[in-house]
C-alpha cells in the first residue's frame, strides 16, 4: 500500500510539543475556566495581553534544544481568542490587546529559524461566536475563512489540529470543504481532527492524516481504516489541565513520561507533550524541570525516537514484557544499575531477555548511551533471539534504555 510522503515524514518527527496559550492562562485555573467557572470579569485578561516576545522565541528554542520536532500552538482556543491578526474578522485577537502583535507570525517565524515544523491547533467548538448555535452554515463559513487565512500567511506549515467537532457529533461539518482548501493551500500539510475521549484511535473521516489518542496510552493501533494507512498520535499533559492552572501539583514524574515516550513509539504513534504557558509565555518551573527530563533522555536516545516509520518497521515483544524492538532499536526498561550490592539495589546481574519469531541476522547490539556491546545469542532456524541486558551504570539512570541493533 502507497503511504503518502507526509505521513511517513510526521512519523519520523517522532515527539512534538503540544502548547496551550491564551487570555485563560491570565486566571492560571485551566483552559476551561471560563466556561465551567463563569468568571464574570474574562476580558481583563484581554485588556492586559501583552507577553514578552523573547519567552515566545525561547519556547521554540527550548523544544528544538530538547529533541521536540514539531510544536502544535492553539492559534485559538474555545473561547475565541485568535492568538494571531484575524485581518478584520473579529477585533477579539492579539492585534487589538496591548501587544498589538501577530503572535502566529512571530511563532512561525522563530519555527524556520530554528527548523522545527510549526503546527496550528484551533478550536472548531466556539463559545464567544454566537453563529455557533444560532447560524451554523455561516459559522462554517467563517472558520473556512479563518483557515484560509491561517494556510496562506505564514509559510509552510507542518499541520492543522483541529478539536470540537465532537461537541455536534450528528451535524454536517462540512469537513470536505475545510480539509480540500487546506489540501490547495498546504499540500504537505497534515490534517488531525481530535475524536476526543471517547473515540480514541477510530476515524470517521478518510481524508484526515492521523488517529488521535487524547490522554491515551494505547496497547495497539488499528493504522488501516477507509482503505487507507493512518498516522497515530497519542496527547498527554504534564498534570491534570492543558492550560496553565496555578493549584493543579499533580504533574507526573519523568519516569511516567519517557516511558509513555518509548510506548508512543512501540504501538506506531507520535507523542505530543503539552505544555500549559504562564500568561506572559513563560514556563513555571514544574515544566521546566520535566522538559530538562525529556531533553537529556533525548540526548542519548532521540534517533530511536526519529527514525521509525511504522507503516514499515514491526514491532517484536519480548516474552517477559520489559522489552521491544521497533525497526533497528531495542528498548528495554526495569533495569537497575551495576555496582556494589551495599550501595545499589538490583540491577547487578544481567537481565536476560528473549524474543520470538525475530527472523533478521545481527550483527552487534550496542547500548546508545555508552557505545557498549550487548551479548546475544540467535537461532535463526526457530527465529529466537536472547539478550543479556546489564544495567546502568553507577552515577546513571535513564528510567528506559535504548541499544541499536545492527543487522544483516
Amino acid at each position: 500500500m502507497q503511504v503518502e510522503k507526509r505521513i511517513q515524514n510526521f512519523e519520523k518527527m517522532g515527539m512534538g510539543l503540544f502548547v496551550h496559550w491564551g487570555l485563560y492562562s491570565y486566571f492560571s485555573k485551566g483552559e476551561w475556566s471560563q466556561n465551567i467557572l463563569n468568571i464574570p470579569n474574562y476580558n481583563d485578561a484581554f485588556n492586559e495581553f501583552n507577553p514578552d516576545i523573547a519567552n515566545i522565541k525561547g519556547l521554540v528554542k527550548m523544544a528544538k534544544d530538547k529533541g521536540f520536532k514539531y510544536i502544535v500552538l492553539t492559534t485559538k482556543h474555545h473561547d475565541g481568542f485568535c492568538l494571531f491578526n484575524s485581518k478584520g474578522n473579529t477585533r477579539f485577537d492579539s492585534m487589538h490587546t496591548p501587544f498589538a502583535k501577530d503572535v502566529i507570525k512571530i511563532f512561525v517565524d522563530e519555527c524556520h529559524k530554528q527548523g522545527i515544523s510549526p503546527f496550528f491547533y484551533y478550536a472548531t467548538y466556539d463559545w464567544k461566536n454566537p453563529k455557533y448555535e444560532s447560524e451554523f452554515k455561516e459559522y462554517l463559513k467563517e472558520l473556512r475563512s479563518t483557515i484560509d487565512l491561517l494556510s496562506t500567511n505564514y509559510g509552510k506549515i507542518g499541520g492543522f489540529w483541529f478539536d470540537g467537532t465532537w461537541d455536534k457529533p450528528s451535524v454536517n461539518w462540512e469537513n470536505d470543504k475545510l480539509y480540500k482548501l487546506i489540501r490547495k493551500n498546504q499540500p504537505n500539510a497534515m490534517i488531525i481532527n481530535n475524536t476526543g475521549l471517547e473515540k480514541q484511535g477510530v476515524s470517521e473521516e478518510e481524508d484526515v492524516d492521523v488517529l488521535t489518542f487524547e490522554r491515551g496510552k494505547p496497547e495497539e493501533i488499528n493504522h488501516f481504516q477507509h482503505g487507507r494507512y493512518f498516522a497515530g498520535e497519542t496527547s498527554l499533559t504534564l498534570n491534570k489541565h492543558w492550560g496553565n492552572a496555578q493549584n493543579d501539583i499533580n504533574y507526573i514524574s519523568s519516569r511516567y513520561l519517557i516511558e509513555q515516550i518509548c510506548n508512543s513509539r512501540r504501538v506506531g504513534a507520535n507523542i505530543l507533550i503539552n505544555v500549559g504557558l504562564e500568561f506572559d509565555g513563560s514556563l513555571n518551573i514544574q515544566s521546566r524541570a520535566l522538559m530538562d527530563s525529556v531533553g537529556k533522555w533525548m540526548e542519548f536516545y532521540g534517533k530511536a525516537i526519529y527514525n521509525i516509520s511504522n507503516f514499515n518497521s514491526k514491532t517484536f515483544n519480548s516474552t517477559n514484557e520489559s522489552a521491544f524492538i521497533k525497526g533497528s532499536y531495542l528498548f528495554i526498561k526495569n533495569l537497575g544499575n551495576i555496582g556494589n550490592s551495599n550501595v545499589v539495589l538490583g540491577g547487578e546481574k544481567n537481565q536476560k531477555i528473549r524474543f520470538n519469531d525475530y527472523d533478521k541476522k545481527i550483527i552487534s547490539i550496542k547500548w546508545m548511551d555508552n557505545s557498549q556491546d550487548i551479548s546475544f545469542e540467535q537461532n535463526l532456524e526457530n527465529k529466537t533471539l536472547e539478550i543479556y541486558a546489564n544495567g546502568f551504570e553507577y552515577g546513571t539512570h535513564l528510567v528506559e534504555r535504548v541499544a541499536e541493533i545492527r543487522t544483516v
